[in-house]
């Protein structure tokens, strides 16, 4: 147990207190006398009443949580103290979790349970290694200060939730994302069955062969090929640690095709993911079925953005290397500016004559701020100048990139998640990967 502030307060002026009798009146000896006595039977009472408190804590901690989420852990405070009493709880976290706020409650005997509130900004192992309480007494001159143990293990994990609601509010209540993926008639797709004309169709799905047997108008139907290969291409590099909103760029990233895996392995394709850095990091073969779906959690899960610079030569000769049939490509990457993204774009371009390549480039708002507002000091006026040069590079890179044949998104987080999945259901509706 510790003085509490109040006790600090009424020792001070109980020193001032004795001080006066020496010098000015001796008859306050007595008002002395009885404040220390009052103090003492106070503290007295605080301490028995915390010593039989006996506070215990039960956690309910989840086993992981998704990174950049908030997350609250009910906390159950038992105490024996029959007065209520004013408590704190503080979690103590280990990285990379990480405890914003503390709670306050009031106690009554018996248990009371709290919401104590995480947050989780970045992927990793992180530790709910124990929760501090502190108890003040009824008179709220002493304090009782306890830990408690928990070790609880939390693992921060990609986060698709958030996106998925947009995609969800985006596409409407329907199955799979939006996608349909039988009797979808497509450009160049799989010849699904006849059917006979009705006014609205198009002219141009008329079979006249089948039309003349039957005497009367067929029209062919056609179903999205599956079984097609989608590879999810992630950089590691340096600059993909960058925070958007608080949260890393690579977390965006894979965020994104956790939710592009979920839609394109209930279409029937096949989803495979490459990662790498300055060196290739990860390879996941292609493969369909939920369990595919659990073999790319587990791989972007592990992913982690070093403090290294991108090799993109390296990272898509190893990509050349595995892809055997013309496939659906999506690269996620960022780059500084023109100069170092020359290589890149070559390779790209070189991937896109025979791949269906699409490039997603997560934009950060934070750049883009600067150039919105209105400039009211120097600095602000030379960071629109510096946020205007890096914008101009970019769009450089982009629109040759588009030149190039290679499928151009860009955008903040969510929207280019979103125009992700269009642009994979426009291609699946055309039937363009072949």
């Amino acid at each position: 147990m510790i003085p509490a502030p109040r006790l600090m307060i009424l020792a001070v002026a109980g020193l001032l207190l004795a001080a006066m009798p020496v010098v000015y009146l001796p008859q306050l000896w007595v008002a002395v006398v009885v404040l220390w006595t009052v103090l003492a039977v106070g503290c007295l009472v605080d301490g028995l009443v915390l010593w039989h408190a006996r506070p215990t804590l039960a956690v309910d901690a989840p086993a992981h949580v998704g990174v950049g989420a908030d997350v609250t852990v009910p906390v159950t405070l038992e105490t024996r103290a029959r007065p209520a009493l004013h408590a704190i709880l503080r979690p103590e976290v280990a990285a990379p979790l990480h405890a914003p706020d503390d709670r306050k409650l009031r106690t009554r005997r018996g248990a009371v349970t709290v919401e104590a509130p995480l947050r989780a900004p970045r992927r990793g192992g992180g530790i709910l290694r124990a929760v501090w309480s502190q108890l003040d007494g009824p008179l709220r001159l002493l304090r009782r200060i306890d830990r408690h143990a928990v070790d609880a293990p939390i693992a921060v994990v990609p986060n698709a939730e958030r996106v998925r609601q947009l995609a969800l509010a985006h596409f409407g209540h329907q199955p799979h994302g939006g996608v349909y993926v039988t009797k979808r008639r497509g450009d160049g797709g799989e010849l699904d069955s006849l059917e006979g004309y009705e006014p609205g169709m198009d002219l141009r799905q008329v079979d006249w062969k089948s039309s003349a047997r039957h005497q009367q108008l067929q029209v062919r139907r056609f179903r999205i090929e599956q079984n097609q290969r989608l590879i999810l291409c992630t950089d590691t590099g340096r600059l993909m640690a960058d925070p958007i909103g608080g949260t890393e760029r690579l977390d965006h990233a894979i965020h994104a095709m956790l939710l592009l895996s979920r839609v394109a392995l209930k279409n029937g394709d096949l989803v495979g993911v490459q990662a790498y850095g300055a060196k290739p990091q990860a390879w996941i073969p292609p493969g369909g079925g939920m369990r595919q779906l659990a073999r790319v959690k587990h791989g972007l899960a592990s992913l982690t953005a070093r403090p290294e610079e991108t090799n993109h030569v390296l990272g898509f000769h190893r990509l050349v290397g595995h892809l055997r049939r013309r496939s659906l490509v999506v690269v996620f990457t960022e780059f500084g500016d023109a100069t170092t993204a020359e290589l890149m774009v070559d390779y790209l371009g070189q991937l896109a004559r025979r791949h269906l390549v699409v490039f997603v480039a997560l934009d950060d708002p934070a750049i883009e701020a600067p150039l919105d507002a209105l400039p009211r000091e120097a600095t602000d006026l030379a960071a629109a100048t510096v946020a205007a040069g890096l914008r101009a590079d970019r769009q450089r890179v982009l629109r040759r990139l588009s030149r190039m044949g290679v499928d151009v998104i860009s955008g903040p987080p969510g929207p280019a998640t979103l125009s992700l999945l269009e642009r994979y259901v426009h291609i699946k509706r055309r039937g363009l990967i072949g």
